[in-house]
């Protein structure tokens, strides 16, 4: 069935997540498709093997496994060497548990008034992802190639930090995001920081000192960003970014940068005004969505799932959110969970449950009104 290699395919191939996801849902076989199977040559081999049906996907992945460890120590190896042979590039790593991708855009639109800059495109911040740019459009043409790197591991950005050798690093903030992952904060720090101590020229790192877990536990002689107030939450983004920059030789940023799409993007219908914050929220990335949202004078909703993968803290990190949103006029959740129950004790008012997000818009009370769309999940939370 489909719907069960989707599920596996979202879970990174990993059968104990795919089990968890089963035993919740074991008659499930019907997705939203919010983020549609992708065909991938594994993805193939797999259903052909099992017809979809999930005890003998388990079986395919076990055949596949030796083959896949080759690959990639490969294609890390083929990457490492097409990255040193290209003398006037230099690389620069991006990573954190927040404000990545912002990050890199608004890095990538300064740096390309002045050099011929690459940068990963959306959210290509694994191994295979990274390979896939570096193999198709890296080439001596380019100044600067902007990498983005995730993890859901302690060791994964050391791996990547080999594979592309960055000659920067910008460390975006830590917090809980992936907790249930990773299994500690402390697990997290030690994740991120591992760009870190790959860039040995501290005066090539900028780090945001707002994140009190970066802020403890950098080391001296790198360049901070992110303890001034700030009235919209790209700004401390913009500021790491154009530190970045001054360091790269391009002082003065363009005075207007683009917005990454579904990362506080303004839109307006009528008397609606829509903060769509719908991609991958985090608790720091939360917290300054409402605060923005706050802002307004309007009307104001807040329509969310909450927030995934925090583990066993999951209920009282909710509890605590859901206490910051005292001062919101209406509160849409989506979906009954642990994640959507903390939030409502949290408020300790009446709220709204729907199932899918699209039937937000019409629970809204008043037209004249600012909805904030906070994070939006796939199909296997």
């Amino acid at each position: 069935m489909k719907a069960h290699l989707h599920i596996l395919q979202l879970e990174g191939y990993q059968p104990l997540r795919f089990l968890k996801w089963w035993i919740k849902n074991p008659f499930k076989f019907k997705l939203e498709d919010k983020k549609p199977l992708v065909w991938t040559g594994k993805a193939k081999f797999i259903y052909a093997l099992s017809g979809g049906f999930w005890p003998l996907m388990f079986m395919a992945l076990a055949i596949l496994k030796p083959y896949e460890m080759i690959n990639r120590k490969l294609v890390k190896t083929r990457v490492r060497n097409k990255i040193r042979c290209l003398k006037n590039l230099k690389v620069i790593g991006i990573t954190g548990s927040f404000g990545k991708t912002s990050m890199k855009e608004f890095l990538y639109q300064i740096l390309k008034t002045k050099y011929r800059v690459l940068r990963t495109p959306e959210s290509y911040n694994t191994v295979f992802g990274i390979a896939k740019v570096v193999d198709l459009e890296l080439d001596n043409s380019y100044d600067f190639f902007i990498c983005e790197m995730g993890a859901y591991k302690r060791g994964e950005i050391a791996e990547l930090c080999w594979m592309v050798e960055p000659d920067y690093g910008i460390l975006t903030g830590i917090n809980g995001q992936h907790l249930e992952r990773f299994g500690s904060i402390e697990n997290i720090v030690k994740a991120k920081f591992e760009l870190v101590e790959f860039v040995r020229d501290r005066s090539r790192l900028v780090l945001n000192f707002g994140s009190e877990p970066v802020k403890k536990n950098a080391p001296a002689g790198v360049v901070t960003y992110g303890q001034g107030k700030y009235k919209h939450p790209r700004d401390q983004n913009i500021e790491g970014a154009v530190k970045m920059a001054a360091i790269l030789g391009v002082p003065k940023p363009p005075k207007k940068l683009k917005e990454p799409i579904h990362r506080l993007s303004l839109i307006r219908r009528g008397d609606m005004t829509i903060i769509d914050d719908a991609y991958s929220s985090n608790t720091d990335g939360f917290v300054a969505a409402v605060k923005y949202l706050r802002s307004f004078k309007e009307w104001k909703v807040i329509v969310t799932p909450g927030i995934p993968e925090l583990g066993s803290a999951t209920y009282e990190i909710h509890k605590r959110l859901g206490a910051l949103l005292t001062d919101i006029d209406q509160v849409i959740l989506v979906g009954k969970n642990d994640r959507t129950r903390g939030l409502a004790d949290g408020y300790q008012k009446p709220v709204e449950y729907i199932e899918k997000v699209t039937e937000a818009i019409s629970k809204i009370k008043t037209g004249k009104s600012v909805v904030l769309f906070e994070n939006d999940l796939p199909d296997n939370y």
